[in-house]
C-alpha cells in the first residue's frame, strides 16, 4: 500500500489535488435539485399529540417473573378477584381454634415471663431492704454501745492513779509536741 497524506482541510473544493476523497469522485452539481419521489405523508403533529402522554403497560407480578415472598397467608386473606376482602380466615373451625391455642398460649406464657420475673426483682429488692435493715440496726447497736462506754467512764469517780495517769499523758504530749513544732503558714491577713 501507498503512503498516504494528511488531509489539512478536508472541506476542500473539489480538485483541491487530494486523489480518491468523496468530492473529487461525486460529479460536479449543475446546481439543479432533483426532487425526491413522494413517499407516506408525515403525520401533522398538533398541539395535543405533542403534550398527550403514551400510557404505559403496568405488568403484573406474574408476567414480570418477581418470585412470591415465604408468606403464610390465610385462606380469607387473599382476594378472590371480583368480591371484597373476606373475614372468615379458615374453613373449619377445628384449625382455627387450634391456632388461636396456640397463640393465647404464646400471650400467656410471655404474661406468665413477665410476672415471674417481676416477682423475682420483688424479692430480690426485699432481700436487699433486709439487708439495709439489718446493717442499720447494728450500726445503732455499735453507737449505742459507745455512748454506753463513754457514760460509764464519766459517772466513775477519780481516782489517785487516774489523775497521775492524766498527768503523765499530758506531759507526752505536750513534750512531744514541744518536740515537733507545727508548721503553720502565713497567708495575707485582713
Amino acid at each position: 500500500m501507498a503512503p498516504t497524506r494528511t488531509v489539512k482541510n478536508k472541506h476542500a473544493a473539489n480538485g483541491s489535488g487530494i486523489k480518491n476523497s468523496k468530492a473529487s469522485r461525486a460529479p460536479q452539481s449543475d446546481g439543479i435539485v432533483k426532487a425526491k419521489k413522494p413517499g407516506a405523508k408525515p403525520t401533522p403533529t398538533s398541539a395535543k399529540q405533542l403534550t398527550k402522554k403514551k400510557k404505559r403497560k403496568v405488568y403484573t407480578e406474574k408476567e414480570l417473573g418477581i418470585p412470591k415472598l415465604n408468606m403464610i397467608t390465610p385462606v380469607g386473606v387473599e382476594k378472590p378477584k371480583g368480591k371484597k376482602k373476606g373475614k372468615v380466615f379458615v374453613d373449619d373451625r377445628e384449625s382455627m381454634t387450634t391456632i388461636l391455642a396456640i397463640v393465647q398460649a404464646e400471650k400467656e406464657g410471655q404474661i406468665e415471663s413477665k410476672m415471674i420475673k417481676a416477682r423475682q426483682l420483688e424479692q430480690i429488692r426485699e432481700a436487699r431492704r433486709i439487708e439495709a435493715e439489718k446493717k442499720y440496726e447494728e450500726r445503732q447497736t455499735k453507737l449505742e454501745e459507745t455512748k454506753e462506754g463513754l457514760r460509764k467512764k464519766r459517772k466513775r469517780p477519780n481516782t489517785r492513779e487516774d489523775e497521775t495517769d492524766a498527768v503523765v499523758k499530758e506531759a507526752l504530749v505536750s513534750a512531744s509536741k514541744a518536740k515537733k513544732p507545727k508548721k503553720k503558714v502565713a497567708f495575707a491577713e485582713e
